[in-house]
């Protein structure tokens, strides 16, 4: 066959290599390629030799032969081999002779534009770009998946697109059928079972799949555990990935070192869908297997992770209590709550340290009524409990009611709790202890009593200069420069931020969201400098960073700010949007003022002042119920009646303006606020 493709080009080609097939015996392989190699080396013209199918062919005689004859290749020729899996040939030594050029899986995979142009010619459906984009993302450009979808499009009516492309998986009979027969179907029994059992991991590396294969680890929900009946040999599980991966069926490596793998998003769904068709009784055993793997290399997250799959709620609990405090540090609020909220509620209501984490989860996150509900429950079963454990547990709820106090403006009592939990606190326990000492400090700085606020925040920052206390640090670094600009210190502020910054990128904490209080209040003093792009590049970020960590503190911070900087920037429709988004994270999260944040609301008014609103303004004053009087005013009120004498001189009651602004004046001389002083005067 070869030789008739090769007449086609020059008829004289192998006519003797022909004849020499029909004798007996044949001559050696090289003496025949030989003969043929010296025909080709007379024709002057260009041509293309293309072996299609390589990978059917499983003989090392044609291999060896094949190698011999691309090693005498004559210049006018070239060979184009196409095929499934890489074929046994010196791939290596091609490509470092610069002999072979490659066009692989990735290199044929649609781009997300070609992706968009297939899907228009083979359907009459006019898909969205994010439902084009849904589908390019799900098959990962690969066209056949991409055929497949476009096939199924076509039979559906257009208000039923939506639905599909959201479904669209490995279990789809389209894409079941094509992966089965044509792939899963193809491999040895042993490897079936490989696939199938590794299918239950997002990544794949040689120790994990030996550690799944190999698991008997008894399972504690009462389910009767039976062996599949073909297992490959655990121990070359790193072998079977790189074979995968020279088979190119369906994975691909994540590392340069070939160590850890991924399989295509439609294969893995297949797999996991014929895993839990074929042997339904083992899934569980494999997601704990594959926890306890990643509990021994310290990856925690996919250790819980799989243990909650696993629905091994006591080993998930105890997972979670190992690294719920860490998580709240980091701010990683969303991730721990949809962990929590996968438990029964039995197992949170009969463990209250893991209850205790739900707690702060809740209240970090803006959910107060919910947190203190869930408190009062906790404290009830710890009042009847009287272990070691409930001791511990104690101190956490102390220091919990301690946050919720703030939250209710009770000043006092939650200076006295912090004091109490610090004092029963074990010490080992330097996480929670730093919370609570910038509870305190927190409580101190609302109250206006400098002092042991900076105090308290310097110790924090001297002494939480870790990964485990970062997200506390960090606050303390921004609370500390926010009283620093009450003090009027505006340079020792903004040297503080950066030496927070410093810290950041020297223990690569960039992607922390709690590293957004740095950004917006160091944009913020930016602002106050006149260096206006600085200050809305720092402010963008730092929103980006509460938005990722959903942090309602640091992103309503941020956009008050960032409609200050608008404003000054002369962009009205800016500063309004700005503003008007971060109202609006106040009424979702309902923070209480008892936090040391700019208001929205005040700075409505302030905005609205300034454009000669001052109906609304009005209306602002009188919902916050502020007096006109000259009553005793707390520097956490400050804020608001520095607005209000700005409404009162904009309406021209100056002397009850003149009133409000020397009681302001008396308490910022008597705390040394200079930077408030600045802005009374």
């Amino acid at each position: 066959y070869m030789i008739a493709a090769l007449q086609t080009i020059q008829p004289a080609v192998g006519t003797e290599v022909l004849a020499l097939l029909q004798s007996s015996p044949l001559p050696p392989s090289q003496t025949l390629l030989t003969l043929l190699i010296n025909d080709l080396t007379a024709v002057t013209d260009k041509s293309l030799l293309v072996l299609d199918d390589y990978h059917l062919l499983d003989t090392a005689t044609i291999d060896q032969a094949l190698t011999f004859f691309i090693d005498h290749l004559p210049p006018t020729l070239h060979l184009v081999l196409t095929s499934r899996a890489d074929p046994n040939l010196p791939l290596a030594r091609l490509r470092a002779n610069r002999q072979l050029s490659e066009l692989r899986s990735a290199d044929l995979r649609f781009t997300p534009t070609e992706t968009a142009q297939f899907l228009a010619q083979m359907s009459d459906l006019n898909l969205a770009p994010a439902e084009v984009a849904a589908l390019d993302r799900r098959t990962e450009g690969w066209i056949a998946g991409l055929q497949m979808a476009a096939l199924s499009l076509g039979q559906r009516e257009t208000e039923a697109v939506a639905q599909f492309i959201e479904a669209f998986s490995g279990s789809h009979h389209y894409i079941m059928d094509y992966l089965v027969d044509e792939v899963l179907h193809q491999q040895p029994v042993e490897l079936q079972t490989f696939l199938l059992y590794t299918s239950i991991l997002d990544r794949l590396c040689g120790p994990l799949c030996e550690a799944i294969l190999r698991g008997t680890e008894p399972l504690d929900n009462g389910r009767d555990i039976t062996p599949a009946p073909t297992m490959p040999d655990a121990s070359g599980a790193q072998e079977i990935l790189a074979y995968l991966e020279h088979a190119n069926l369906f994975i691909t490596p994540l590392d340069n070192q070939r160590r850890w793998y991924r399989y295509h998003p439609l294969f893995a769904d297949l797999l996991r869908h014929r895993l839990q068709q074929t042997y339904p009784d083992q899934v569980a055993r494999l997601h704990l297997s594959a926890s306890q793997w990643y509990e021994q290399a310290g990856l925690m997250d996919s250790a819980v992770q799989h243990a909650l799959t696993a629905q091994v709620f006591s080993r998930a609990a105890a997972l979670v209590e190992q690294v719920a405090s860490a998580m709240i540090q980091r701010s990683e609020l969303t991730r721990l709550l949809t962990w929590l909220d996968l438990f029964p509620a039995e197992v949170v209501e009969t463990q209250p340290l893991l209850g205790l984490y739900y707690c702060w989860g809740l209240f970090l996150s803006g959910q107060i009524e919910a947190a203190a509900a869930r408190l009062e429950a906790i404290e009830t079963r710890l009042e009847a409990d009287e272990t070691k454990q409930s001791s511990e547990a104690q101190a956490h709820a102390a220091a919990m009611r301690a946050y919720l106090m703030r939250e209710t403006g009770d000043l006092a009592s939650t200076i006295t709790l912090s004091r109490q939990a610090l004092a029963h606190l074990p010490k080992q326990d330097s996480l929670l202890g730093a919370m609570v000492a910038l509870n305190l400090a927190i409580a101190y700085y609302l109250q206006g009593e400098f002092e042991p606020a900076s105090q308290h925040l310097s110790q924090i920052i001297a002494t939480g200069q870790t990964a485990q206390l970062m997200a506390n640090t960090l606050s303390a670094i921004y609370l500390n420069a926010q009283l620093l600009r009450a003090q009027g210190h505006l340079q020792q502020a903004r040297q503080l931020c950066q030496h927070g910054l410093d810290l950041v990128a020297r223990h690569g904490w960039h992607h922390f969201p709690a590293v957004g209080f740095l950004y917006v209040v160091l944009g913020d003093l930016l602002r106050e400098r006149n260096e206006l792009t600085p200050a809305a590049e720092y402010l963008e970020k730092g929103i980006e960073l509460g938005q990722a960590g959903g942090h309602p503190h640091i992103l309503i911070a941020g956009h008050v700010w960032l409609a200050r900087l608008r404003q000054t920037q002369g962009d009205e429709t800016g500063s309004q949007a700005a503003i008007r988004t971060a109202w609006q994270l106040e009424q979702q999260y309902k923070v209480s003022r008892f936090w040391p944040l700019p208001s929205a609301a005040d700075y409505q008014a302030r905005l609205w002042i300034a454009q000669g609103n001052l109906a609304a303004a009005n209306r602002w004053a009188q919902a916050n119920h502020l007096s006109r009087a000259g009553t005793p005013i707390a520097y956490l009120d400050e804020a608001a009646y520095l607005t209000l004498a700005r409404l009162q001189i904009a309406e021209g009651n100056f002397e009850t303006a003149e009133t409000h602004l020397l009681q302001l004046h008396q308490a910022a001389v008597s705390t040394k606020r200079s930077g408030s002083l600045i802005e009374i005067l």
